[in-house]
């Protein structure tokens, strides 16, 4: 496998993603309340299967983070308005993706220190900080990590620096589908 491969597909209809699932993630997504999140958890599995087979099994690990059974593949997900996006890799990846009209302004003091917002004055710098922070969260799996203990140190509009608890620098990529959606992953 390259190192990592990005599946990003519009949401499915119920009625689309259904052939995709399994027995028990139907009665799963039975119990959910919108359509909306039926799809998103459908959609995304759909996708992973269309990649690797029907056949591939999706649990969850102790976090609560999506994991192919008995598979060497890392997975990582991510959804946002009619989006899903599935980062599959060699090893532990993590991905987010946003809409860039998502209003990150009223939230910025809950993510970003006064640091962090002084990086960038790119208009898409509290949208990339958001996804930077929870591509982060996702690929490194330690539990109860909080904002603050992912600091951001450098964006150059195609990638951007975080280090986790004070370590060594992680590298993300950040793309931008048209001007609709920002992505940002990170090995």
């Amino acid at each position: 496998m390259t190192p990592v491969t990005l599946l990003i597909r519009p949401l499915m209809t119920e009625e689309e993603a259904v052939r995709w699932a399994t027995p028990e993630e139907l009665a799963c997504v039975a119990t959910f309340g919108t359509e909306q999140r039926r799809r998103e958890f459908l959609s995304w599995r759909a996708v992973v299967r269309e990649a690797l087979g029907n056949d591939v099994m999706i649990a969850y690990n102790a976090l609560g983070a999506p994991v192919l059974c008995g598979r060497a593949e890392h997975l990582s997900v991510s959804h946002a308005g009619d989006c899903v996006v599935v980062a599959l890799a060699d090893r532990p990846i993590g991905v987010d993706i946003e809409r860039m009209d998502r209003n990150f302004e009223r939230v910025k003091g809950k993510y970003l220190t006064a640091n962090e917002l002084a990086i960038s004055c790119d208009s898409r710098f509290l949208a990339v900080a958001w996804c930077a922070k929870e591509a982060v969260y996702k690929r490194y799996g330690i539990r109860e990590l909080t904002f603050e203990e992912v600091q951001l140190t450098n964006f150059t509009g195609d990638r951007i620096m975080a280090c986790v608890r004070g370590g060594d620098p992680v590298e993300l990529i950040v793309q931008y589908l048209d001007t609709e959606f920002v992505l940002v992953y990170c090995l």
